[in-house]
């Protein structure tokens, strides 16, 4: 499948700048339409459907404020049929609840590469 022919939308929630340049480096060229937002308030306003549709979920665990898991437990509401993929630089986040409540968890540990990053959504969205 070539990324580039197709136009998945994620919505990127994290509180450090820096995480999300870095991921706007690694998916915007192979094709991903990306949304931003540093929090998670932020983030469940993009997230109204009346926006669009969002077909994946990238959120940190840990940010100020709202969680990641509580972002993606609403996030949820809005778009039950999308994806939501974990990142965080600890090994074992807090994701209990959202495990609880919706099943597996795909995670992914910072730092990660591209090509992590990349194939780990590939394989969400195939």
């Amino acid at each position: 499948m070539d990324l580039k022919q197709n136009s998945y939308n994620i919505l990127v929630v994290d509180d450090d700048p820096f995480i999300l340049r870095i991921i706007d480096r690694f998916l915007t060229p192979i094709g991903y339409q990306l949304q931003f937002a540093p929090n998670g308030k932020e983030a469940l306003e993009m997230a109204d459907p009346s926006y669009g549709s969002v077909h994946l979920l990238l959120t940190d665990v840990v940010m100020p404020g709202m969680d990641g898991e509580e972002v993606a437990l609403k996030f949820k509401k809005y778009h039950p049929f999308s994806h939501v993929l974990f990142m965080s630089a600890y090994l074992q986040p807090a994701t209990e609840k959202y495990e609880h409540l919706h099943g597996k968890v795909d995670f992914v540990v910072k730092p990660f590469g591209a090509l992590k990053l990349q194939n780990k959504i590939k394989q969400l969205l195939a």
